[in-house]
């Protein structure tokens, strides 16, 4: 036990990682025997919640109590409004150390969000997720891209070695760390965050192998229409090219998707063993989660944009109190990734700051409340093509989500994209959905203009309405005023006419000299 009682922190984050995809979850395929043994020292979340299902403002809500709206990162492409108050600044403040291996990716340096020490890891030998590099090593591989926007390795097969992946590498780093925490005077934040599950989907061997896509079963809206849902949905499952996808190709994600999952669950495993050893476990909090989660064939999208689809908004959540208190409890209220902020301040005796908008998980895991959260929301915006996001609230029955101002897409096209003026956008006009989740699980029956549903329509939005409101002041997402222009990002670019205002972001940027700005590379950070 550290001093003054002030729990150790070891907070475990994966990327794109689906609640469902879980032993203790109910998925009786994917082998996680690992994260289900620390699942039964745990609270467990059943009803999880991303606030946004993209990468940047999952982990920046998670970093800040805040949502997007609040905290101003609301896509890939933007940056935190500048006097937030990050986890990790928070905790060393007030007498933490604070360590980070792996992925940040909140626009912010990890001195700037307030971490002692740190690592990024290490990029994977042979694979990036965009494919592998070197031509010779790709002419022998097997693996898929999708054929659109942003194409990444949908499956196939990694050849590096298993102990040599960029997550097992950064875990083992991570390991040895801990060993000198006993040693410490200091409680420590300990952060661990892998890339995995994250694209590309090609797990190494033997995870590669350990699932026939043949044999897996594929949910019963795989590959359905998107006919009667809002235009950004159809839109990009249009422009990414997941339209030229088929039945093997969903079965054949899965597969691989599993097969990181389990190649990440032997991580973990390797993180609480030794921390067991290292008399560590009992007394610490730990915390195990993911930013967002991912589509594997539902409704014809293989993993993110443009949508909140249960796949990639619920996420796994599970609280190892110090001392295992409540282990094994299963909890059905609903919880939000800003939530994590205040519960690690309130373990630790720190005073959570006002402007906070989660609230402490601690007394519904400590059974002094039953119920946290009767609903949860999250929001979803691209930049290059919306003006308004959309916004998402559900409860245990219902779903809504609403899309304002999509006829925005069209307008910010370029002139010669090929979907500009076409029948694509002649379609009826779809501004929100809702579903009885009750009754429909896989969100396959929009009801959001059937009158024997208005007045559970209505309820919600008036509910939404009443969320947003309350958020207090918002910060100035509309066009790239907040954007991150050390880094371009080519969906910028191909998916709306934003380059007038990239060009000018890029002038006024003086660190950078003519010829440079000329040269800079246009990449993708997802």
């Amino acid at each position: 036990m550290t001093s003054n009682a002030r729990p150790h922190v070891f907070f475990l984050m994966c990327d794109e990682l689906r609640a469902d995809s879980l032993g203790f979850m109910g998925n009786s395929v994917v082998q996680t025997p690992h994260l289900d043994e620390l699942s039964r020292d745990s609270v467990i979340f059943e009803n999880a919640y991303t606030n946004c299902p993209m990468c940047v403002p999952a982990r920046a809500s998670m970093m800040t109590g805040r949502n997007p709206l609040s905290n101003g990162v609301l896509d890939n492409a933007m940056r935190m409004v500048e006097d937030e108050k990050p986890l990790p600044d928070l905790l060393r403040k007030s007498g933490y150390t604070t360590t980070m291996f792996g992925k940040l990716h909140v626009h912010r340096t990890p001195e700037e969000c307030g971490f002692d020490e740190f690592k990024f890891g290490y990029p994977d030998p042979n694979t990036s997720f965009l494919g592998i590099q070197d031509p010779e090593v790709r002419k022998k591989a097997t693996f898929k891209k999708n054929e659109g926007d942003i194409p990444l390795v949908i499956h196939g097969e990694s050849p590096t070695h298993p102990d040599q992946t960029s997550c097992s590498r950064l875990t083992e780093d991570y390991i040895q760390r801990m060993e000198r925490i006993a040693a410490d005077e200091k409680p420590i934040f300990h952060y661990l965050s892998l890339m995995d599950p994250h694209t590309p989907y090609m797990p190494t061997k033997p995870y590669s192998e350990m699932y026939n896509p043949d044999e897996l079963p594929l949910p019963q809206n795989a590959g359905r229409t998107l006919a009667d849902k809002p235009i950004t949905q159809r839109y990009f499952h249009k422009v990414r090219g997941f339209d030229k996808l088929n039945e093997e190709d969903y079965r054949k994600s899965l597969a691989s998707y599993y097969g990181l999952v389990t190649h990440v669950d032997d991580r973990i495993g390797k993180v609480i063993a030794r921390l067991k050893e290292l008399g560590l476990y009992e007394d610490s909090l730990i915390i195990f989660t993911s930013d967002h989660g991912s589509m594997m064939g539902e409704h014809g999208f293989i993993e993110k944009w443009g949508h909140m689809y249960e796949p990639v908004v619920r996420i796994p959540l599970l609280v190892k109190l110090p001392g295992n208190l409540n282990s094994g409890s299963r909890l059905d209220t609903f919880a939000e990734i800003i939530d994590l902020l205040p519960t690690v301040l309130d373990a630790a005796g720190v005073d959570i700051p006002e402007e906070v908008q989660g609230m402490s998980l601690l007394p519904v895991c400590r059974g002094e409340r039953k119920v946290h959260r009767t609903e949860a929301h999250s929001q979803y915006f691209c930049g290059s093509i919306h003006v308004e996001p959309a916004l998402m609230i559900r409860n245990h029955d219902f779903k809504l989500t609403v899309y304002p101002e999509q006829e925005s897409i069209h307008e910010k096209l370029y002139g010669d994209h090929y979907l500009k003026y076409s029948a694509f956008f002649d379609q009826p006009l779809v501004e929100g959905e809702l579903y009885d989740l009750h009754n429909d699980p896989y969100e396959e029956r929009n009801l959001f203009d059937d009158p024997a549903y208005a007045q559970q329509q209505a309820q919600l939005l008036s509910k939404l309405t009443e969320w947003k409101a309350g958020l207090g002041p918002l910060a100035d997402y509309r066009g790239l005023k907040q954007a991150n222009m050390k880094t371009l990002y080519k969906f910028i670019l191909d998916q709306a006419n934003n380059w007038t205002k990239v060009s000018d972001a890029l002038k006024a940027d003086q660190g950078l000299t003519q010829c440079a700005r000329q040269k800079r590379e246009i990449s993708v950070e997802l």
